[in-house]
C-alpha cells in the first residue's frame, strides 16, 4: 500500500460541496468524496498551522504541552517511522513556515522533499525596484508580508499587476510538482507522498477568472486581499462579501488542481494500491461572531467557533472503494492520522505513546466505536470539549489570571510568542511563560439546534457543561497533561 496525504491550509469545510455548500463549484473534490469516506465529526485539535502539523506528524495532543514550534528532538515523527521501516517517504510543498527558523524542521526525515519557493511571506526575493501595489494598506494584515509577497509573485504578474498565468500560481505550481513526482515514483514499492499546501490560506489572491467568480457585482477598487484578524467590523459588509468571494474563489482554484493531480493518479493506475488523505488544519473565520481570520487572545473573541474547529476528511482506501460514498459520525482528529497511515502501510508504533487511534475500523463500518469526545484548543488559551452533539469552550475564570502556566519544551517560544517568558526550568525542562488572558468566558452550545453558536447554555444546563467538564480533567490526565492545566482552568478539585 502507498498513502498519499493532502493537506490544504484553512479550508473550510462549509465551502465544499460534499459537504453541503451549494454556491462553490468544487466538482474534483466533491467527485474524489464520491468515491471516499466521507467523516462528519472531524474536529481540529492543536491551533493554528504548525501545532496542527505536530499533532498530524507524532500523533499527539500539542496544545496542553506548548505552541508554535519545531519538532522535538524526541519526537518520532510520522515521516522518520515510515522511512526507518524503509518506506519511500516524499514532501512537495510551498508551505514556508516548514522552514522557518523557530518551526522549521519538519522535513527533516523525509528521504526527499521540495519546497516551491515565495508564498506569503517567504524570504525569496529581495530584488531592488519592485514597489508592493499596497490594496488597503490600513486594513491589510502585516505590510511587510504583503511587500515580501508581492516581489515574491512579481515575476508572474502583468503590467496591471495581475496574475498573467493560472500555472504560475502556488496552488498549481504545487499540484504540478507533485503530479511529476508520481510520473518519476509511482512504482516506488509502498510510498509515502505529502502534499503540504498552502492555500487557500491568505492572501486571499487568486488569478482571473476566480478573482471574479463569486463577486457580488463590481468588486469594490481596494480588495482587501489580506483582512486582518481580529473584529471584523473595521470591514464594510461589502468589503467582507469581497473578501468571502476572494476565499472561495481559491478554494475552485484549489479544486481545480486537485482535479489535475488526481486525474493523472487515476491513469497511472494508483487508486488501485493507494489511500489518499484529504483534510486540512483549521477553518477561518469571515464575520461570525463579528470577528475574521485567526484571533488571538487580547484581538476579540479567539474562540475556536465551528468554522474554524470542524474540518473536512475524505479518505479513500481501495479496500473500501465500494463504499464510496459513506459517511461516518465517528469523532475524528488529527492525532488519528499517524496511527492510520503506519497501519495501512504495515507499520508498527514503537515506543513513543499515540494519543490517536486508528482510523480504519471507521472505514469498514459507523458502528466502529473511536471515542466519546474530542478535545481541541490554542496553547494558553481555552480548552474546548465536544461529544459531536454538546460543545464547551472552558477559560481560565479570574479574567486577570492565566496561570500557573509552562512551556514545555527544551526550545523556547519563537514565533507566536506569550507575553512573557521566564528562564528555563533544566529539571522540568520547561519555560514559565505569561500568557494573555482576554476577556472570554465559559460557553456551552447544543450544536444540533445551535451550529452557528448564538445561545449560550451554560447557565440553562449547568448539568451538560459538568459532564463535558469531567471529561475534560479525566482527558487531561489521561495523556499526562501538566496538572497545572487543570488548576489554571479552575477545574474542580471533584473531577480533577
Amino acid at each position: 500500500m502507498n498513502t498519499i496525504f493532502i493537506l490544504l491550509d484553512t479550508l473550510r469545510r462549509d465551502h465544499l460541496g460534499c459537504y453541503g455548500n451549494a454556491w462553490i463549484k468544487t466538482p474534483h473534490l466533491d467527485a474524489f468524496a464520491a468515491r471516499s469516506t466521507i467523516f462528519e465529526n472531524a474536529y481540529l485539535a492543536s491551533s493554528p498551522c504548525m501545532p496542527a502539523r505536530r499533532d498530524i506528524m507524532t500523533g499527539r495532543y500539542e496544545f496542553p504541552f506548548r505552541g508554535w514550534g519545531p519538532l522535538e528532538p524526541g519526537d518520532r515523527d510520522l515521516a522518520g517511522a515510515l522511512s526507518e521501516a524503509g518506506k519511500h517517504t516524499y514532501l512537495v510543498t510551498d508551505h514556508y513556515h516548514l522552514f522557518e527558523h523557530g518551526s522549521g524542521n519538519y522535513h527533516f526525515h523525509y528521504n526527499g522533499w521540495q519546497f516551491i519557493r515565495g508564498h506569503e511571506n517567504d524570504a525569496w526575493v529581495s530584488d531592488p525596484g519592485i514597489e508592493p501595489r499596497w490594496p488597503a494598506p490600513e486594513r491589510t494584515k502585516c505590510h511587510f508580508r504583503w511587500a515580501q509577497y508581492y516581489r515574491n509573485t512579481a515575476q508572474w504578474r502583468n503590467a496591471d499587476g495581475v496574475w498573467a498565468d493560472e500555472r504560475q500560481t502556488f496552488t498549481a505550481q504545487t499540484f504540478r510538482a507533485a503530479t511529476q513526482w508520481l510520473e518519476r515514483n509511482h512504482t516506488q514499492p509502498g510510498f509515502f507522498l505529502t502534499i503540504d499546501h498552502f492555500d487557500p490560506h491568505e492572501p486571499f489572491d487568486p488569478p482571473a477568472p476566480y478573482d471574479t467568480l463569486y463577486a457580488d457585482g463590481k468588486p469594490p477598487a481596494e480588495r482587501v486581499r489580506w483582512p486582518i484578524y481580529g473584529k471584523a467590523e473595521r470591514y464594510t459588509e461589502a468589503e467582507l462579501r469581497d473578501i468571502r468571494a476572494l476565499y472561495a474563489g481559491k478554494v475552485s482554484l484549489v479544486d481545480t488542481w486537485f482535479g489535475f493531480f488526481m486525474h493523472r493518479l487515476e491513469e497511472l493506475g494508483l487508486l488501485e494500491n493507494t489511500m489518499v488523505v484529504v483534510t486540512t488544519d483549521h477553518g477561518h473565520l469571515f464575520g461570525e461572531h463579528g470577528m475574521i481570520g485567526k484571533p488571538g487572545s487580547g484581538h476579540g473573541d479567539s474562540t475556536l467557533y465551528q468554522p474554524m474547529a470542524h474540518i473536512p476528511l475524505l479518505v479513500y482506501h481501495p479496500d473500501f472503494k465500494r463504499q464510496g460514498g459513506q459517511r461516518r459520525t465517528q469523532l475524528v482528529q488529527p492525532v488519528d492520522y499517524y496511527p492510520t497511515i503506519l497501519e495501512t502501510m504495515g507499520v508498527a508504533p514503537q515506543e513513543q505513546r499515540l494519543h490517536g487511534r486508528s482510523l480504519l475500523p471507521c472505514l469498514r463500518s459507523n458502528a466502529e466505536p473511536l471515542r466519546e469526545y474530542a478535545f481541541f484548543g490554542k496553547f494558553g488559551e481555552a480548552v474546548h470539549v465536544t461529544d459531536g452533539a454538546w460543545s464547551l469552550a472552558k477559560w481560565p475564570p479570574d479574567r486577570e489570571r492565566n496561570a500557573p502556566l509552562h512551556w514545555y519544551s527544551t526550545l523556547p517560544p519563537e514565533f507566536i510568542k506569550p507575553r512573557g517568558v521566564g528562564e528555563f526550568d533544566r529539571a522540568k525542562l520547561r519555560y514559565p511563560v505569561d500568557h494573555v488572558r482576554g476577556p472570554m468566558s465559559d460557553a456551552l452550545w447544543f450544536l444540533p439546534e445551535d451550529y452557528a453558536q448564538e445561545r449560550n447554555l451554560l447557565a440553562e444546563r449547568p448539568h451538560e457543561a459538568a459532564r463535558l467538564e469531567s471529561a475534560l480533567a479525566r482527558w487531561l490526565r489521561e495523556i499526562d497533561a501538566p496538572r497545572e492545566q487543570a488548576e489554571r482552568l479552575g477545574l474542580r478539585e471533584t473531577v480533577a
